[in-house]
Formats: structure tokens, sequence, C-alpha cells
């Protein structure tokens, strides 16, 4: 009888355990990308300071040889001819090696028309909220634009109020599947699941 009450609460864990990693990496309108996927985990959770929910990724490894991205891919539809700012507020945790955030570009066969992972500017160790933004060019042939956080190593980033801006319009007659046509989910209030 003691076994298999035992062996009732280890299965009821582990049951508990995987619905709340699934519920972790289900953050809708994201995922988890990067050299390192299977490193890290994304997240949403309440910011004391912001008073709002804030996405977040972070290492689940003591050491990692790589990174991971949160991300989105979406058609830029709306931003062809233009010239992007990509603004969001980030906040990190113990980052060991760099992390920031970045936005690409793409063309016809996943082209790469424009880049920028902020390593040249990177967010190292504990830093609070701080203001950042990615510049970036989008032609009339391009086919998407991908961003997100990025970590390099170990550690923990919050991201949150992302926004898309237009700060030029470059080609004024260039306006034109699978993917959304605008950024999904930006202040993270939106879930696929109930929170519990």
């Amino acid at each position: 009888m003691r076994t298999t009450k035992i062996l009732t609460i280890g299965v009821c864990t582990v049951l508990v355990i995987s619905l709340c990693a699934f519920t972790v990496q289900d953050v809708k309108g994201w995922f988890v990308a990067g050299s390192k996927p299977e490193s890290y985990k994304i997240g949403v959770e309440k910011d004391a300071y912001l008073k709002q929910n804030v996405g977040y990724i972070a290492s689940s490894k003591d050491k990692i040889d790589g990174f991971g991205v949160m991300m989105q891919t979406f058609i830029p539809d709306d931003y062809l001819g233009t010239t992007v700012k990509l603004t969001a507020f980030i906040k990190t945790k113990d980052v060991k090696n760099w992390a920031g955030m970045w936005m690409r570009v793409d063309g016809k066969s996943r082209k790469v028309l424009g880049f920028d992972n902020m390593q040249n500017r990177p967010i190292k160790g504990t830093t609070q909220w701080k203001k950042h933004y990615i510049i970036l060019k989008v032609p009339k042939e391009s086919k998407f634009i991908s961003y997100g956080a990025i970590l390099n190593g170990t550690g923990k980033v919050w991201f949150d109020n992302v926004k898309f801006t237009v700060v030029r319009v470059d080609d004024p007659k260039a306006r034109k599947k699978g993917y959304p046509r605008k950024p999904q989910n930006t202040s993270f209030e939106e879930f696929n699941y109930p929170m519990v």
C-alpha cells in the first residue's frame, strides 16, 4: 500500500512538472530558437515595477556553449519600402556572456536583407529596465521580419513593450503565408491557455 502511494505521488509530481514546462514554453505568438534552444525556457510573469506581464527567456542549464532566442516571425506588408525602428524595454539578471534584442529582415529564400543583434552593444550582468532600439531598412522585396530577445550563455532576460515604428518611407509604392501580418502579443497580456 505504501509503495503504491509513493508511486502515485511520484507520477502526479512528474505530470505537474510536465504541464508546467509546457505552459512555460507556450507563450502566444512566441517560440524558442537559437543554437541551443533545448537549454532555454521562455515564459510570462508579472513584473512588480512595471505592474504588468512581461516575457522572459532564461537558461535552464548551468553551462551553455551557445545561445537561445525568444522570437516571432511575421510578414512585413505594412512596412515594405520603409525604415523601421524596433523598440523594447529589457531587464537582465546574471547574464554571464551577453544579451540583447535582435531583428532580421529576410527576402526570397530567406536571404538576409538586414540584421542587428546588439552584439556590438551587448547587455551584461544584472541590469534594470532600459529602453533599447534597432533601426533597419525593410526593402520592398522583403518577405519576413523576425525579432525577439537573445541570451548568449546563462542568465535571464525580461522583454516587454515591444513596438515597431516607421521612421522613414523609402518606397511609397511598395505594399504587397502562413505567418501573421503584424507582430503579436508584444505586451505579453494574451494567453493560449488561462493563467493559473
